[in-house]
């Protein structure tokens, strides 16, 4: 039987909560996502053949991806299952055990990880699982998707924009510092798991030539899907526009040399 358990250590079970994996975020990070959880709820861990959990920054494509490998790997749907909206107030295990099939998939951004880390999923199944970090190389397109976004609160294609945007260069490029610092946190997140992972970069496969992210998770062992299986893929509408392309073209234009030497260093490592 499960029960409500108000601290991390109590939710955990031990006082790790992930160890060196936890401290590549901040303080303030973790206590965020903490809160953000609310009351802990625990139930039996089931058995897991594997698990593929894709690592990623919003507005890098995560949804795009994720919809094609459902598609070709038997991973069930892949979904943001650990974001603090979704797991609040429910077990991470029976989240797990909703599953199809003998894999479970996930996509988790930063707060999606720590989330992870503090129910105690990793400890449970690091050892079965795999990472795709994923990256979009061109980060000033993605800045401003990201900020677009956030003004319009248009997420996805289905979604209705609620206001409308407005070109602001000092937000895009607070979106550039955030994302390049995120991407900088999960990979040194998936180097410090010590287990199998990729990069895996958005414009490989943005123009529909999914190879390189199928031949990622043929490396890491991800079971491929029957042709036979009857699994319908969801499709997905880009909503990148002339407006996107008209603001990173200005802001390419405006930035200042702090922030083109910032995306200097995010390419290298890139």
């Amino acid at each position: 039987m499960e029960e409500p358990l108000t601290s991390i250590g109590r939710a955990l079970g031990h006082p790790t909560c992930g160890g060196e994996r936890l401290k590549v975020f901040r303080d303030a990070q973790v206590e965020t996502v903490r809160l953000r959880v609310g009351p802990m709820r625990v139930a039996p861990w089931p058995e897991l053949d594997g698990c593929l959990v894709v690592l990623f920054t919003s507005r890098s494509g995560s949804t795009f991806l994720a919809r094609e490998l459902e598609g070709a790997f038997d991973i069930g749907l892949m979904r943001e299952s650990f974001n603090p909206k979704q797991i609040k107030g429910h077990a991470a295990a029976d989240i797990i055990k909703k599953r199809r099939g003998a894999w479970f998939a996930l996509k988790a951004g930063m707060f999606g990880v720590i989330a992870g880390e503090l129910y105690g999923f990793f400890d449970a199944y690091l050892d079965k699982t795999v990472f795709i970090l994923l990256v979009r190389r061109d980060i000033v397109a993605q800045a401003v998707s990201l900020e677009k976004a956030e003004q319009t609160e248009q997420w996805h294609s289905t979604d209705a924009p609620r206001r409308l945007a407005q070109y602001n260069s000092a937000k895009i490029a607070g979106a550039i510092s955030r994302i390049a610092a995120g991407v900088e946190q999960l990979r040194l997140y998936a180097e410090r798991s010590e287990q199998p992972w990729r990069t895996l970069i958005y414009e490989d496969f943005s123009g529909r030539d999914f190879t390189p992210a199928l031949a990622a998770c043929d490396a890491l062992g991800a079971p491929r899907r029957d042709a036979g299986s009857g699994f319908v893929k969801q499709p997905v509408e880009r909503i990148g526009d002339a407006v996107n392309e008209e603001w990173a073209a200005r802001f390419r234009d405006e930035m200042d040399p702090a922030t083109s030497e910032r995306i200097e260093r995010y390419m290298a490592a890139v």
